[in-house]
C-alpha cells in the first residue's frame, strides 16, 4: 500500500487539516498522524480525497522512500504492500470496533506492530543470508563428493584393470 503526500495535496488545494479531516469524517489528529506516515490512509478514504479534490488518482502524490528500491518482490506484492495491508485492516477493524467512543489509541498498536514486523523483517533477512552461505557451503562439499566419487571410480577401474593382468 503506497503512502501518500496528503499534506502537500491539501496545501495545493487551500485546505487546512481540520477542513479535510471533517470533509473525510475523521479527526484531525488521525489525519495528522496520516500525514506525517504513522499512520496508513484507510483505502476507502483514497476515493474520498480522489472525490474532494477532484482527481482520478492519488499516484502524483506517492511518496516512495529509497527503501522501495530494497524490497523483495514476494508474489505481485512487496513486503511493504503485504505489511501495509495488513496494518489497514487492523486499523478498519479498531475502527469498526470504537462505535461512538473514537479514541485512537490502536495507533500505539500499530506502531508497536510496525515495530515488530521491522525486526521482524531484519531476522529474516540475515536468516536469508545465512541460508545463501550455508546453500554455497553445500554446493562447493557437492562438488568436493563428486571429484571423490569420479577419483574413486577411477582407484576400482586401475583395480580391476590391475587384477585382470
Amino acid at each position: 500500500m503506497p503512502r501518500f503526500d496528503i499534506a502537500r495535496l491539501r496545501k495545493e488545494k487551500g485546505l487546512s487539516q481540520n477542513e479535510l479531516a471533517h470533509h473525510l469524517q475523521m479527526n484531525q489528529s488521525f489525519l495528522s498522524a496520516i500525514e506525517n506516515g504513522k499512520s496508513p490512509l484507510p483505502i476507502e478514504k483514497e476515493e474520498k480525497l480522489c472525490e474532494i479534490f477532484g482527481l482520478h488518482s492519488l499516484a502524483p502524490y506517492v511518496i516512495k522512500t529509497p527503501k522501495e528500491d530494497e524490497e523483495r518482490f514476494v508474489g505481485d506484492m512487496t513486503d511493504s504492500d503485504l505489511f501495509n495491508q495488513l496494518l489497514n485492516r487492523f486499523h478498519r477493524q479498531a475502527h469498526s470496533s470504537e462505535g461512538e467512543h473514537h479514541h485512537h489509541d490502536h495507533h500505539e498498536k500499530i506502531e508497536e506492530l510496525e515495530n515488530i514486523v521491522k525486526k521482524m523483517m531484519e531476522r529474516n533477512d540475515r536468516l536469508m543470508e545465512r541460508n545463501d552461505r550455508l546453500s554455497e557451503t553445500n554446493d562447493k562439499l557437492r562438488a568436493e563428493i563428486d571429484t571423490y566419487r569420479h577419483t574413486i571410480e577411477e582407484l576400482r577401474n586401475e583395480i580391476f584393470r590391475l587384477k585382470s593382468r
